[in-house]
């Protein structure tokens, strides 16, 4: 199935595990949340998150999508 990402939130609190030498700047977390954004294939919702991991590094924690044909 494909997929169309309009909004996603990933897993980026532990990052740095509060050291500021190695945490995200916040233009670095947009960075990230706007390259998982777009067309997506994937098998079911389980896939695609997990495609999004592989791709990303960061593990999924809530996605909004729809469902193209």
């Amino acid at each position: 199935m494909k997929y169309l990402v309009t909004d996603i939130d990933l897993y980026l609190s532990e990052v740095g595990d509060g050291d500021p030498l190695w945490q995200l700047t916040k233009q670095e977390e947009y960075v990230l949340h706007r390259r998982c954004l777009g067309r997506w294939t994937a098998n079911n919702e389980d896939d695609l998150k997990n495609k999004i991991l592989d791709f990303i590094g960061y593990h999924v924690e809530s996605i909004t999508y729809q469902i193209r044909k």
